[in-house]
């Protein structure tokens, strides 16, 4: 039978009926049939409802016989990889409408793609097939796909991104480069170059991030590409911020949305990058300015109904609004932030935007509150492999300890978090866990050894230069000298 000689192709250890469609070319209901007959003749065997598996005895046996049309082998492939191409595309508008890549391939003859309308299926169906996508990514590159193979990676891009899926996320992405590069395609390249740049930004390898990012904005100008030069741009504000070098972050996004705001059909973009120099005020200590940008933001993310962004746009705005003592406020936005992760069933963003919960908590003196929201932020970034995330979780649970008069348990937790940013280059979170490290060994009367930590915080501090960190480098080198005289 010509459709088992083809099921070899196929490199995932199960397939789904519609994969096997597409490597026949043919419509659903046939080959269900041709299946059936192959079940019952015992040369493969049903592993789930829709789902099959060639037995390891038969596979060898099947691909022999695949390989004696080498040209028909040669485009069930094309229509296997185009059929993974093209649902991984559905995957993506349902679970990231607002980030998606924009497929213009068309869908090759004898191939239906599987369409999700709900982002329920859709995580079925990536859950189902993660492994066989990264099979499928490699098949299509080492038969010389690369058209197919780069694009895959760019479809994937935004999935992997919105779930810190890393290590797909790093496999997919290099392929995906080398076959752009193979390809011929500078616009895939500078794609490629964006998502690896974004998985090592997300992984705290920020310079490796920015060789990725200035990579593909060098090529987006070289092809006059105005729209992915504003993307790159808001991609290098996004590492300073993380950099804390704030004053080149704003220049960055503002670079960003005057380009945007030449462009139609930006308004989503536009209030990405607004949203990103909000951060960096609220990092400035102009958090009502923030809070004024940040009002009309959150209004157009649930417009376009991007629940990441606008969750993250109420985070940003309870962060301004707490730092102002509107805590009635603050409260408000983050308790609707965490909502919409909670309806999204997304723990990645529960994660981070709890921590901003308990920071509420903890202004309005929830000390007990703001522990357990500490506790479950730090335990989902583990999950996801975020160390930063939950170092920092950490770290505001140690000063939450410290404020209630528990000293040794913030020194605990102060050591373990500043252990991490150290081991990242993280040198702000470092200083900041050295700060709090010294006040809580202050608070335990052990004096020389807070001078130590506080010394190490301003050589870790020394080299920000943006206001609210010159007048902490100033408050510490304050105390020193009081310290020096008693």
């Amino acid at each position: 039978m010509r459709l088992f000689g083809l099921l070899a192709l196929h490199p995932g250890a199960e397939f789904p009926l519609e994969a096997a469609a597409s490597l026949a070319g043919e419509p659903l209901v046939p080959v269900r049939q041709q299946l059936e007959v192959l079940d019952r003749a015992g040369l493969i065997t049903q592993a789930a409802p829709g789902r099959y598996r060639i037995p390891d005895a038969f596979r060898a046996p099947s691909a022999e016989s695949a390989r004696k049309n080498a040209t028909e082998a040669d485009h069930a492939l094309a229509r296997l990889v185009c059929w993974y191409l093209h649902t991984a595309d559905w995957l993506g508008y349902v679970l990231t409408p607002c980030d998606a890549y924009d497929l213009e391939t068309e869908v090759l003859p004898g191939v239906a793609p599987r369409p999700f309308d709900q982002p329920e299926p859709a995580l079925a169906w990536w859950e189902a097939e993660r492994a066989t996508i990264l099979s499928i990514v490699r098949t299509a590159a080492h038969a010389g796909l690369h058209g197919l193979a780069w694009r895959m990676s760019a479809v994937l891009r935004a999935v992997y991104a919105h779930r810190n899926a890393f290590d797909d996320w790093r496999e997919v992405g290099a392929i995906g480069a080398a076959s752009a590069v193979a390809d011929g395609d500078l616009a895939g390249q500078a794609l490629a170059a964006e998502s690896l740049g974004d998985l090592c930004a997300q992984t705290c390898r920020l310079r490796e991030a920015e060789s990725h990012h200035r990579h593909a904005l060098e090529i987006r100008r070289r092809l006059g590409d105005r729209y992915g030069q504003a993307r790159s741009l808001n991609a290098l504000g996004l590492l300073r911020l993380r950099q804390r070098r704030l004053r080149e972050a704003r220049t960055h996004f503002e670079d960003s949305s005057l380009i945007f705001a030449e462009l139609d059909d930006t308004a989503h973009w536009l209030a990405v990058s607004g949203a990103n120099e909000a951060e960096a005020l609220i990092e400035l200590d102009r958090a009502a300015e923030a809070a004024h940008i940040l009002g009309e933001i959150v209004e157009v993310f649930d417009h376009f109904h991007d629940r990441s962004c606008q969750g993250h746009a109420l985070v940003l705005r309870a962060r301004a609004q707490r730092a102002q003592g509107d805590l009635i406020s603050a409260r408000a936005c983050i308790d609707a932030a965490v909502v919409i992760a909670a309806t999204a069933g997304n723990r990645m963003w529960r994660g981070s935007w709890l921590l901003e919960f308990g920071h509420v908590q903890r202004a309005a003196g929830q000390s007990a509150e703001a522990l357990e929201a500490y506790r479950r932020a730090a335990d989902l970034h583990c999950e996801f492999g975020d160390r930063s995330g939950e170092a920092v979780a950490l770290a505001a649970a140690a000063e939450t300890h410290r404020e209630q008069g528990r000293a040794e348990e913030a020194v605990t937790l102060h050591r373990a978090a500043e252990a991490v940013h150290r081991d990242l280059g993280d040198r702000w979170h470092q200083g900041l866990s050295l700060v709090g490290m010294g006040k809580a060994l202050a608070s335990l009367q052990r004096l020389p050894q807070a001078r130590t930590q506080w010394q190490h915080a301003l050589t870790a501090l020394a080299a920000f230069t943006d206001p609210p960190a010159t007048k902490l480098r100033r408050e510490i080198q304050v105390t020193l000298t009081y310290l020096q005289g008693h």
